[in-house]
C-alpha cells in the first residue's frame, strides 16, 4: 500500500500492509471481537467510547512513515524458541516511539480488562506524545491475564535494559505509564520490581503514572 492512511482507510489494509511485516496484526486487538468498525475513522474498542479518529490516523501514519524509512518500530521480547513453547507469546512485543537519543524511556501499558490490549486508546497516544517531548517511549502488547501481563511487562523492561545501547535509551530513572488494567500493571511493577514477575534484578521505576477508567 502506498500513500498516507486516512480516516477512510480500512483497518484490514493497515494490518496487512507489507511495511509492517508480520506485526501489523498487533496494532489492533488480536482478538477482533474486542473492536468494531472497518475503517480507521469508525474504530471502536470494547469499553472505550472516546477514541479520536484524528489521533488514530496520526499514530498509524507515524508507524508507516518510520517503518518505510527502515526505522525499527517493533521489537519482539521473546525468542522464537520461547514463542514455540508458548504460542500466546507470539502476540506480544514493544512498539517503539523514538525520542531523543540518550534520553530516558517510558513504557506505556494499555487497559482492556486483562482480556485484550486497547493500545489505540491507552498506550499508543501517550507513547507518541512522550516521543514528541523527546522521551523514548514504548507501548507494550501483552498476553491476557493478570499474571502473564505483569510477566510480559517485566520481560519488556529487562529487554530494554539489555538492549539499551542499541535502543539509545537512558535506563536511569525510567517511568511506567498505564490506564485501567495497564495502570495496575504499572503499579505492581513499580511496587515490586521486574524480578518479582520473572524479569531481571533491575531498579524499580522512578515514576509511575496511572489513569483509572473504571474498568479492570
Amino acid at each position: 500500500m502506498g500513500g498516507a492512511y486516512t480516516a477512510d482507510t480500512k483497518i484490514s489494509d493497515v494490518i496487512n500492509d507489507p511495511v509492517f511485516e508480520n506485526y501489523g496484526r498487533l496494532i489492533f486487538p488480536v482478538d477482533s471481537s474486542y473492536y468494531s468498525g472497518d475503517t480507521l475513522g469508525n474504530l471502536r474498542l470494547t469499553w472505550y467510547n472516546n477514541i479520536s479518529p484524528d489521533k488514530t490516523v496520526e499514530i498509524v501514519n507515524y508507524m508507516k512513515d518510520h517503518a518505510a524509512a527502515d526505522d525499527v518500530i517493533f521489537y519482539d521480547i521473546y525468542s522464537e524458541e520461547e514463542k514455540a513453547l508458548d504460542s500466546e507469546k507470539e502476540n506480544t512485543g514493544l512498539f517503539f516511539f523514538k525520542g531523543t537519543s540518550g534520553e530516558k524511556f517510558a513504557v506505556c501499558n494499555a487497559g482492556g480488562g486483562f482480556v485484550y490490549v486497547g493500545a489505540m486508546q491507552d498506550s499508543f497516544p501517550h507513547a507518541l506524545e512522550l516521543s514528541k517531548q523527546g522521551y523514548n517511549a514504548f507501548a507494550l502488547i501483552y498476553r491476557p491475564g493478570v499474571q502473564t501481563a505483569c510477566e510480559d511487562l517485566a520481560r519488556a523492561i529487562s529487554f530494554i535494559f539489555e538492549h539499551a545501547e542499541e535502543l539509545e535509551v537512558d535506563t536511569e530513572g525510567y517511568s511506567l505509564w498505564g490506564g485501567s488494567a495497564g495502570a495496575r500493571m504499572a503499579a505492581w511493577l513499580g511496587s515490586y520490581g521486574p524480578a518479582a514477575f520473572g524479569g531481571d534484578d533491575l531498579p524499580r521505576p522512578l515514576t509511575v503514572v496511572m489513569q483509572y477508567t473504571g474498568h479492570s
